[in-house]
């Protein structure tokens, strides 16, 4: 049977310091930064992506403290992939500002493996993961960064490595329906049938209808 991975899915004058470097911006500055951000959001919602882009990269250049720009151009990115690659030249400048933040290093990740470099994309989701484990795995975003890179692991036949990540993302997420569906087809492939098709069944009750092929051929007796 092939089986395939389901598709996924401040009013104040400022003054912000890092490790390496200090960085003054004028209340003007801070100001004319918010004012773009703001009209880039309002543009991207109605579909005009290169005003956005511009806007939030004129936003960061106007004030490249103001972090919400940054992750914004993810979301500008996914709607058109012709911004990509400034949007991660953008970003991978911007670790030098923002160290250590795993939100970042996960939209980098991300829009690498949208450009099929699966090797930046996974060393992205590592950073992720590493970052997350020093600044909280509350954050909503987490589970994901397990998800994509056990995905990685899955398509490159890491299938240990990638149950690891599966389960790691179901502990913070146990609801995770897909994280379900991929470790079962990693249990699969190890010859594990039985708990495949829990996963599966868990996959298929939670509403991943592409399992229901699986647990078809699979697991009608294992599960009876």
């Amino acid at each position: 049977m092939k089986l395939t991975i389901p598709s996924l899915l401040l009013l104040v004058a400022l003054q912000f310091t890092t490790k390496a470097q200090v960085y003054d911006v004028s209340l003007a500055d801070s100001n004319k930064a918010i004012e773009l951000y703001n009209l880039a959001i309002e543009n991207n919602k109605n579909s005009r992506v290169s005003e956005a882009f511009e806007q939030f990269a004129e936003a960061i250049s106007v004030d490249s403290t103001f972090r919400k720009p940054y992750l914004q151009l993810y979301t500008v990115s996914m709607s058109d992939s012709s911004f990509v690659d400034q949007s991660i030249n953008i970003l991978q400048k911007s670790k030098k500002i923002f160290q250590q933040d795993d939100e970042i290093c996960y939209y980098l990740g991300e829009m690498y493996k949208a450009k099929g470099e699966v090797k930046r994309a996974m060393a992205e989701y590592s950073m992720a993961i590493a970052y997350s484990k020093m600044n909280g795995e509350d954050f909503s975003l987490v589970p994901h960064y397990y998800l994509n890179r056990a995905n990685i692991c899955l398509a490159k036949n890491m299938i240990s490595t990638a149950v690891l990540d599966y389960t790691y993302a179901l502990n913070l997420k146990p609801d995770y329906s897909i994280a379900f569906a991929n470790r079962g087809i990693c249990f699969f492939k190890m010859g594990e049938t039985e708990a495949a098709c829990k996963d599966w069944q868990k996959a298929f009750d939670m509403g991943i209808v592409q399992v229901e092929e699986y647990l078809e051929e699979n697991c009608r007796e294992k599960l009876n």
